[in-house]
């Protein structure tokens, strides 16, 4: 009785966990692309309020803080921790794909992990420093944070994505390929209606000035420009940061591991079908 109790409890904790992710990734996802840029606070007069707006980029830091941590640490057990192992009876297909699943889970989860980091570096810089009065939070993340803001939001977008995909391939791994297709459309469905949701706000800018002047800022187009601007970003930014010099050569050399892995794995998977 004892341990059926305790079964119980982990049951039920664990839906209570999974209900939480998803209660947090819906409200994010609707909320990220707005808060990508926010519009100046006016008063009543409809005169911009120059004044100090740290509080609330840290709030908008921590919007993206928050379900990133509870998205990497669901990352864990889907991915990770209950991959699915590779069986020598099985296709190269099968294999290739239960490789692809577990680099997806590393790469979802460390996603994550940077948003984290530029998140709470960033709140903690917030806190710590005084920064002259704006017109806007917006023009205060442009000017002081705007490799730490775009970076949040691009890893915290990726890592949300890479862990809807996962949720698709686990299904397929689980249940077959009938389960896997639908449960892949569903995924695939939901990343790009995210993605849509995620340009709309970008496109759509700060918001207009008391004047009516139009859009104050404007980070990027889309999520692609976006990311771009990040890349470009970090790469301006590295001259000065031989970590983040060093950071990019690793990445670089594991992208050419990874893309010389799967040619290996699809002309194995060639030769078997021959």
């Amino acid at each position: 009785m004892h341990i059926k109790n305790m079964v119980n409890f982990s049951y039920y904790d664990y839906t209570l966990k999974r209900m939480l992710i998803a209660g947090s990734i819906l409200s994010t996802t609707s909320s990220v692309a707005s808060a990508l840029l926010v519009s100046p606070t006016t008063t009543a007069a409809g005169v911009i309020a120059i004044k100090d707006y740290s509080s609330i980029a840290s709030g908008l830091f921590n919007n993206m803080r928050t379900p990133a941590a509870l998205i990497g640490g669901a990352i864990v057990p889907l991915g990770l921790l209950t991959a699915p192992p590779i069986q020598k009876d099985e296709s190269a297909k099968v294999q290739m794909l239960k490789k692809a699943n577990v680099l997806l889970a590393i790469a979802a989860l460390l996603s994550e992990l940077l948003a984290i980091t530029y998140s709470t570096v960033a709140i903690n810089k917030l806190a710590e420093v005084k920064f002259a009065p704006t017109a806007g939070v917006s023009e205060l993340l442009s000017k002081n944070f705007e490799l730490a803001w775009i970076g949040t939001n691009v890893h915290f977008l990726l890592g949300m994505f890479g862990f809807g995909l996962l949720v698709g391939t686990k299904a397929y791994f689980l249940y077959g390929d009938a389960v896997g297709k639908i449960a892949g459309c569903w995924s695939v469905a939901a990343f790009l209606q995210c993605t849509s949701i995620v340009n709309a706000g970008i496109a759509m800018g700060s918001g207009s000035t008391a004047d009516g002047g139009g859009a104050t800022t404007r980070f990027a187009a889309n999520l692609f420009s976006l990311s771009w601007k990040y890349v470009m970003l970090v790469l301006s930014k590295a001259r000065m940061r031989p970590l983040s010099i060093a950071a990019i050569g690793v990445g670089l050399y594991s992208v050419f591991l990874t893309v010389q892995h799967l040619m290996e794995l699809f002309s194995k998977s060639k030769g078997h079908e021959d």
